[in-house]
């Protein structure tokens, strides 16, 4: 029986692990705040925040909860829009009414929680943090500018009371952007009665990573089933840095990676990169491991990792680890080489060093949708600027996210226009795109050889990260 906190009141609930918490949260407590409608994390209406203990406190993310199964939510502070305006509106409610950034009403809670999770997680309060934050809550009514507004307000209102102080939590109470009983949450969690955090999975137990994409597919197929949370793996939840590598534990979400510190000092374009992923909501909870065993062909992720030489390790049953190139991961469409009860522990980046890093995608949207064809490119130049290795890496264009072979001939050459337009003649001819809703294998082909040519004016702009 999974415990949690929702609001102000602890909770113990009969509901099985699988179950999703947005139906907890309205069908069992009766919290009607939080809106049902796409129940594929598209929306953004059923946004909650999700408190989880962890050595330094109690971390606050926005999620959606549609897609988020109970089990892992246990040991956590849930909260919607009912356990924010206790007493009176919040900063942030008060904002949207100044602003007139709500009509129907029916998206408003879930801005309210994003808004409020960008309060939480933003280092610097800045107006670019919020915006990202508000990129999976659609509202149809407004037009989006008043909201824009009051997410300007509330950064304006509060860098210079809250930015730069060491507890952010105590710092939003009394800036009236949280009620006082979060000041009690982390006392409370930590007398829960929860399952210790999880080892090893068991065979017969299916492994959720960020369950993102697993609970848009089977929703209901998971609801019973025996599920374990790699997200309780507190063995898998770290980002270090090594002589050479970048090393990601398999629990580490998309948003972790592209906001840590480790990551940005080596990779700076991983914080604008992997916006393009999904939508904040979703890359809260999403993992960069599961974007990878996914095996989407499109994978953000997988492709930019591809480019940058990426490794796995992968934990067998009994505890036993191998490494394995990311670029002989994939064997297939929708297949890899991951035995029954293996799960990725770990992903190796090799640093940059004096390589440059460039990473292209089209999309119907910019942001918040899936690729028609993208790609990315690791270049290394010797002394004289001659192209000592090349990387280019392409999605949406082969059954598998793709590595492209045979670019060894480019060694020694300028890395110039020219050069770029022959290598992307090079990739175009070497994929084997199919006609789908994104686009025609003509125009895959053709788009993918125009992003190629970019890479290579982005390298000669100097704009490319070195």
């Amino acid at each position: 029986m999974p415990s949690l906190i929702i609001n102000d009141q602890d909770v113990r609930t009969e509901a099985p692990p699988g179950e999703v918490l947005l139906d907890l949260i309205r069908e069992e407590r009766r919290l009607t705040g939080t809106k049902e409608a796409c129940r594929e994390g598209e929306c953004g209406a059923c946004t909650v925040l999700v408190g989880t203990p962890g050595p330094t406190g109690v971390t606050y993310r926005a999620c959606a909860s549609c897609l988020l199964p109970i089990g892992d939510v246990e040991g956590c502070h849930v909260v919607t829009v009912e356990g924010l305006g206790v007493e009176s509106l919040t900063v942030v409610q008060r904002l949207i009414v100044e602003h007139s950034a709500s009509q129907c009403g029916f998206c408003t809670p879930g801005i309210v929680l994003s808004l409020t999770g960008f309060c939480l997680a933003s280092e610097t309060l800045c107006h670019e943090d919020a915006l990202d934050a508000l990129d999976g809550n659609i509202c149809r009514c407004t037009g989006y500018a008043p909201i824009r507004a009051a997410a300007r307000g509330l950064s304006e209102d509060l860098r210079g009371r809250v930015a730069g102080k060491p507890k952010r939590v105590e710092a939003l109470v009394e800036a009236g952007v949280l009620p006082r009983y979060f000041l009690d949450i982390p006392g409370r969690l930590r007398s829960l009665a929860t399952r210790p955090a999880a080892g090893r999975p068991g065979k017969d137990e299916v492994l959720v990573a960020g369950g993102t994409d697993l609970f848009v597919q089977k929703p209901e197929e998971l609801r019973e089933a025996p599920l374990a949370f790699l997200s309780r793996r507190r063995d898998l939840d770290y980002v270090t840095t090594h002589a050479d590598s970048v090393r990601v534990g398999g629990a580490v979400t998309i948003e972790e990676f592209r906001t840590s510190p480790e990551v940005l000092r080596h990779f700076p374009t991983m914080k604008s990169d992997l916006v393009l992923h999904s939508s904040a909501i979703l890359r809260n909870k999403a993992t960069l491991t599961g974007n990878i065993v996914n095996a989407s062909p499109v994978g953000d992720a997988t492709i930019i990792l591809l480019a940058l030489g990426a490794r796995l390790v992968i934990e067998g049953v009994d505890g036993a680890v191998r490494e394995t190139p990311l670029s002989g991961f994939f064997t297939g469409y929708k297949k890899m080489a991951l035995s029954c009860g293996e799960l990725v522990r770990e992903i190796v980046i090799p640093f940059l060093g004096s390589a440059l890093f460039n990473f292209e995608k089209v999309s119907n949207r910019v942001t918040l949708d899936i690729a028609a064809v993208n790609t990315a490119l690791r270049l290394q130049t010797a002394p004289d600027g001659a192209i000592a290795d090349l990387r280019v890496s392409a999605g949406g264009v082969a059954p598998v996210p793709l590595l492209i072979g045979g670019l060894e001939r480019y060694h020694g050459r300028k890395a110039d226009e020219a050069t770029g337009a022959a290598v992307a003649q090079v990739v175009a001819e070497a994929v084997t795109p199919i006609d789908d809703i994104r686009g025609s294998a003509v125009y895959k082909r053709l788009l993918l050889g125009q992003l190629v040519k970019a890479h290579f004016a982005v390298i000669t702009d100097g704009r490319a990260l070195r």
